[in-house]
């Protein structure tokens, strides 16, 4: 029997609209795309079977010759009207696209395929394909199938979608194949009856006023025929095909890069650890061609998260009512150079990064909150709060249908105090990180940092997602301009830094030229210190980066065995090219601003000296 279409009428006790779940939808301020990805991730995960990874694909491709005219065969033949849905205008377009979400390593959706046959624990097709709003109560899942799953349609300008799954029907696999579509609910006057509908329409095996779907071989055939084969034989999946994507200004080379971002910005807990044991595995393409996912650790606005993410060790609690509400961790760093993208953007990160990210324990992203500025522009903080396992169904409930907010509002009772506790102990905790650190100096008076101690962590190559940082001093010019002789501490206890004149014979003047700085050189954090050499003739200049003791104890002359140092990365003559070595030979006086560039060492204060010398030598 060929698959037909079926409008679905008002039962006599009524039900939902269908544009009810579609408008449902329009509080949030999410993308379409972006509430696809974490819609559809959040199905996958909570599909899960046994330990392994869950595969999760996103796929555009255009309709070859071969495929369109089925396509328009097999959906076209018997479509509702033009005005009751509007997948006849799709179907007429000269160019046909289909975007395709694609799971594996779950257990596609199984159970009864009607609505009104209950197994308990097994509803996933009736849950997915027949019921609106529909939610569970199970604990350790990211989502529910209740309104979100609108957005496949959303995406959709005909509003239509075939599902194609595998799954284990009493002990045996079956495949199955339904298409689906949602429009406005209407009513239709024929021999003077009128009957209304509610918006939903089937695509299936008709039987009795009611669309089953295709099963078997025929589920199988058919799919294959229409290019849906991404499931591998004898595994368990799903894939949902959405029929017209529409991507409103975007092309679609722009749409699959805005896809691939909204992976990582907001299913990054599953990447992690990067490489084969993450829980989840991420992959995209466009016609044929693999669009990169970037690894977490590659996109510099998020890579703080991930530092907080490990240090997740801070206990926060409602200590009257006796529950653990979850665990915090923070981060502070010099703010990334650049803008963030624009899916960074959507999610509320600026330029500069006060944010802590908030999800439940399954680890899927929920919203960044925003918390107050870094008290110094070139600084920032990053936290992330995950709640407790016991907490998870008190947030679950504060979610919207987006599950992109905890709305505590929502709430009631001691949930509602619960969660409240939890997010003031949040924005608390990001008020304090905003300031400055307190720290002593020689007299041991507490001073607040004229720049900010613990900096850039993991923004040095090699340590990217590690949690290393690197802490340097801001240096201070001696009096008289000329660096100083023998280091010591200027203003608040920061260190200056050594070198200049003042010492052995053949010794040359070294004039800093401002305070030691922090910059971006091809995408690595590096300290740079400006200088001049005011005395004529031919001199060797050497750079002498150390490791600051702290409390005024001077620099380590021996590092720990296996520590790792400050080094020096090269010489540049005002903005010319850089010139790698430890040493320069150079003429001076003769004006030129000098910059010597240094890497610094992870979680450490690093002082940096210019020394300079008559004709060459050793300083």
């Amino acid at each position: 029997m060929k698959a037909q279409w079926l409008s679905e009428a008002y039962a006599p006790g009524g039900g939902g609209t269908a544009e009810g779940a579609l408008r449902n939808l329009d509080g949030t301020e999410l993308d379409p795309l972006t509430l696809l990805v974490r819609e559809s991730a959040q199905n996958s995960w909570d599909a899960r079977t046994g330990d392994g990874p869950v595969d999760y694909h996103v796929d555009l491709r255009t309709l070859g010759p071969g495929e369109a005219p089925l396509w328009r065969d097999l959906l076209g033949t018997g479509a509702p009207l033009a005005g009751h849905l509007k997948l006849r205008a799709s179907l007429a377009r000269p160019v046909l696209r289909v975007l395709t979400v694609t799971d594996t390593g779950t257990r596609g959706l199984g159970g009864p395929t009607r609505a009104d046959v209950a197994v308990p624990g097994k509803s996933d097709f009736a849950s997915f394909v027949r019921k609106t709003g529909s939610s569970s109560n199970t604990s350790g899942r990211g989502g529910t199938y209740g309104f979100g799953k609108a957005v496949f349609h959303l995406v959709s300008a005909a509003h239509t979608v075939l599902v194609h799954t595998r799954c284990l029907v009493e002990g045996r696999l079956e495949t199955r194949l339904i298409g689906w579509a949602v429009h406005e609910s209407y009513t239709v006057e024929r021999d003077g009856t009128t009957k209304t509908y509610t918006g939903r329409h089937y695509w299936g095996r008709v039987e009795d006023d009611y669309v089953e779907p295709l099963v078997g071989a025929e589920a199988d055939a058919v799919a294959a025929s229409l290019g849906l084969d991404r499931l591998p034989d004898g595994e368990t999946g799903t894939t949902v095909a959405i029929l017209d994507p529409s991507f409103g200004d975007r092309t679609d080379a722009e749409a699959m890069q805005w896809m691939v971002e909204a992976m990582v910005w907001n299913l990054w807990p599953k990447m992690l650890p990067e490489g084969g044991d993450a829980p989840m595995r991420f992959f995209a393409r466009h016609d044929g061609r693999a669009v990169p996912v970037p690894r977490p650790s590659e996109v510099p606005h998020l890579r703080p998260f991930l530092w907080a993410y490990n240090d997740m060790d801070h206990p926060v609690e409602h200590k009257s009512l006796g529950r653990a509400l979850g665990r915090l961790g923070m981060r502070k760093f010099i703010a990334p150079a650049g803008r963030p993208s624009r899916v960074a953007q959507e999610a509320g990160i600026g330029e500069r990064l006060h944010h802590t990210c908030l999800m439940r324990p399954v680890d899927l992203v929920v919203t960044y909150l925003e918390g107050p500025p870094f008290y110094e522009e070139t600084g920032g903080y990053a936290a992330v709060f995950r709640a407790d396992a016991g907490m998870d169904r008190v947030f679950a409930a504060a979610e919207p249908a987006s599950h992109d907010a905890w709305l505590v509002e929502k709430l009631t009772g001691d949930d509602r105090r619960l969660a409240k506790q939890a997010l003031r102990k949040i924005n608390d905790a990001m008020k304090e990180a905003s300031g400055p650190a307190p720290a002593s100096n020689e007299a041991g008076e507490g001073v607040s940092l004229a720049g900010m101690s613990r900096l850039m962590a993991g923004l040095m190559a090699g340590t990217a997602g590690e949690g290393a940082e690197a802490v340097f001093a801001k240096s201070a010019t001696p009096s008289g301009g000329a660096g100083g002789t023998g280091g010591g501490f200027g203003e608040g206890g920061i260190p200056r830094p050594r070198g200049g004149s003042g010492g052995s014979s053949g010794r040359r003047r070294v004039l800093y030229d401002g305070d030691l700085e922090y910059e971006i050189l091809d995408g690595e954090a590096v300290l740079v210190q400006r200088f001049t050499l005011p005395d004529a003739g031919p001199c060797v200049v050497h750079g002498r980066p150390a490791v600051a003791l702290g409390d005024g104890r001077g620099v380590e002359s021996e590092p720990p065995l296996g520590a790792s140092i400050p080094t020096v990365l090269g010489w540049r003559a005002g903005e010319g090219p850089l010139t790698s070595g430890s040493s320069l030979s150079t003429e001076g006086g003769d004006g030129t601003v000098w910059s010597l560039i240094v890497r610094p060492a992870p979680d450490t204060v690093t002082e940096v000296a210019v020394l300079a010398e008559a004709g060459g030598g050793v300083a």
